[in-house]
């Protein structure tokens, strides 16, 4: 991995809200969908589309918070020495976010007659509101140091 310039947390918040609700919404979305479709996709259906992105962009809420929190945290005292660390800190921050939509989860399926789909589907969400926290932050932390490297004038 190329070595990335750390940043304060307030340069990176709002790209990184932008990011994960876009994200949320559209797996929202893309998830009702493709679970309607082929078979019984109809016209009438796109209110329940709209609101499933809709439910999808609350869901990442958590998840980002708690990577927000965690860069908050680490960035505290002083600032890290690198962006690498400081995203693997928003992927751990962002698991440990995931958990709050998780246990909602886990207790709404909780009469599930098959338990290891439950939790297999918890260990999954978790695991990709993780490695979407560490890309969107890297990818963001990239576009910023570019930014900071190109001349004033162009």
């Amino acid at each position: 991995m190329a070595s990335l310039p750390a940043q304060n947390l307030g340069r990176l918040f709002f790209p990184l809200l932008g990011i994960a609700v876009l994200t949320g919404a559209l797996s929202g979305a893309l998830n009702l969908a493709l679970s309607l479709a082929p078979d019984e996709w109809s016209a009438s259906d796109t209110p329940y589309v709209l609101m499933a992105a809709f439910v999808g962009a609350l869901v990442s809420l958590p998840p980002a918070m708690g990577a927000a929190v965690a860069v908050a945290i680490q960035g505290r005292k002083r600032l890290p020495s690198s962006g690498n660390r400081q995203a693997l800190v928003a992927a751990l921050g962002a698991a440990v976010g995931a958990t709050v939509p998780a246990l909602a989860y886990i207790s709404i399926n909780s009469f599930e007659p098959n338990a290891a789909t439950t939790l297999l589907t918890v260990m999954i969400f978790i695991l990709v509101c993780s490695c979407i926290a560490l890309g969107a932050f890297r990818g963001v932390l990239s576009i910023i140091s570019k930014r900071q490297k190109q001349p004033a004038g162009s």
